[in-house]
């Protein structure tokens, strides 16, 4: 039994009052090992055999002929045992060797060639002969591109551009609000917006320039008043620009942007 003696791992978790002896009954003491008394006294000797050694010679293996290593074994097989043929496996780029089904009640045996059948294509027109500028045959005419009008660019120049930009040409108290609008909707026409964008970017450092130049010039002019005035001359520049730029994109048979 393990005691507090064989180390801190069996030491109870309560301090004892006193360590006493285990009740346990002692074990037995081993016998003592007895000595080993087999091994011979003397050391041991070699005795020569009585009987003669055979002649060296005489163990010699016999020069019978045997079997030559480069032939194959020769064995006896029955129907069961013997190795069939094996079929090579056919590619799937190969072509099948056996026949297939006849065709004979699937197609006719003689072909039949129609008499409206045309065998050489037709020539070629003319050239300078209206044929010769038409379209190849079988192949969809392309629809013409509408006209660019006045009604067509309004339309992709959108409402909420034009109409701000007219009230901004001809209310002058109302001119910078208006083209402010007109330039937040320049997000709707679909081309040209990279140009557009620069030429109102252009009009707003214009408008600032000038009506910052006025104020220093004369401390008692306000800043409202050259802002009107400036966003008004600025509407008139637009109102022209902004749907000159759509109708060119429109000409071109330009492609709307993405974004």
């Amino acid at each position: 039994m393990a005691d507090w003696t064989d180390g801190p791992e069996y030491a109870p978790e309560d301090r004892p009052a006193a360590f006493v002896a285990p009740d346990a009954v002692a074990l037995a003491e081993a016998p003592s090992a007895a000595p080993v008394t087999d091994f011979p006294a003397d050391e041991p000797n070699f005795v020569a055999p009585s009987a003669p050694a055979p002649d060296l010679r005489e163990l010699v293996p016999t020069a019978a002929p045997g079997r030559n290593p480069n032939l194959p074994f020769e064995s006896i097989t029955s129907p069961m045992t013997a190795v069939q043929p094996v079929t090579p496996e056919r590619r799937p780029e190969e072509p099948f060797n056996a026949p297939g089904p006849p065709l004979s009640g699937y197609l006719p045996v003689q072909p039949v060639i129609q008499p409206t059948a045309q065998v050489n294509p037709a020539p070629f027109p003319a050239p300078g002969s209206t044929a010769w500028f038409a379209p190849p045959t079988g192949q969809p005419v392309l629809p013409s591109p509408s006209p660019v009008d006045i009604s067509r660019i309004w339309k992709e120049t959108t409402n909420w551009v034009m109409i701000p930009l007219i009230i901004a040409m001809f209310i002058l108290p109302a001119s910078p609000i208006a083209l402010l609008v007109a330039w937040l909707s320049t997000v709707q026409i679909r081309y040209r917006r990279t140009a557009i964008r620069r030429a109102y970017w252009i009009a707003l450092a214009a408008i600032v320039v000038i009506s910052l130049a006025t104020v220093f010039a004369d401390s008692s002019v306000g800043i409202w008043d050259p802002v009107c005035i400036t966003s008004l001359l600025a509407a008139w520049v637009l109102v022209f620009v902004t749907p000159g730029l759509v109708g060119a994109a429109l000409r071109n048979n330009e492609a709307p942007d993405r974004y």
